[in-house]
């Protein structure tokens, strides 16, 4: 059973890395943004996540415009999740031991960030869109800047004082491992 059981982990960790590896297929004559696809980025300075969202086979250009734009934004709130899970696992680590929190302290922690999440896709801008003239499909690119998740999070009241100092500290931190995890990738 525990050789079974292993197997199957390894299986599953094979497959998320094999559906990992490819972000999504490129499309020919779309610009950059298409083709290079979501991720947290770093230009001339400005640290930014990206989202891109894709809708086709829907008839009304207004709710196909609408429905990419909501699929960029959650785009952006998958890869939020994970900068959110690094933070929250680095706030454990170190009040973990120093502090012995309790379970419900970290609940509380843990549905401190989500709403972080939550709070800050919503300031999420639509920065493009584009239609493949083959296909229809239409393209929606979101921008959330790192320093609107930082504004977002000083907004924050219901936030713990010190779990708001800790990832106002350390989102530079968070932010650079998504980039080398996806440089990975």
């Amino acid at each position: 059973m525990k050789i079974f059981f292993r197997t199957m982990v390894v299986i599953l960790a094979l497959l998320s890395l094999v559906a990992c590896s490819s972000k999504h297929k490129l499309v020919a004559g779309g610009p950059d943004w298409v083709n290079q696809g979501s991720g947290a980025f770093e230009k001339e300075g400005d640290r930014v996540f990206y989202g891109v969202g894709a809708v086709a086979g829907i008839s009304s250009q207004t709710l196909a415009v609408q429905t990419a734009d909501q699929r960029a934004r959650a785009d952006i709130a998958k890869q939020l999740d994970t900068y959110v899970a690094n933070l929250y696992r680095d706030y454990q680590t170190s009040t973990a031991a120093a502090m012995g929190r309790q379970e419900m302290e970290s609940q509380h922690v843990e549905q401190s960030l989500k709403t972080f999440t939550q709070v800050s896709v919503k300031g999420a801008k639509v920065v493009d869109h584009w239609k493949d003239p083959e296909t229809n499909t239409i393209y929606s690119l979101v921008r959330l800047d790192l320093d609107g998740v930082k504004a977002t999070l000083e907004q924050m009241k219901e936030m713990d004082p010190d779990l708001r100092g800790f990832v106002h500290s350390n989102a530079e931190k968070a932010f650079d491992e998504i980039r080398l995890e996806e440089g990975r990738r």
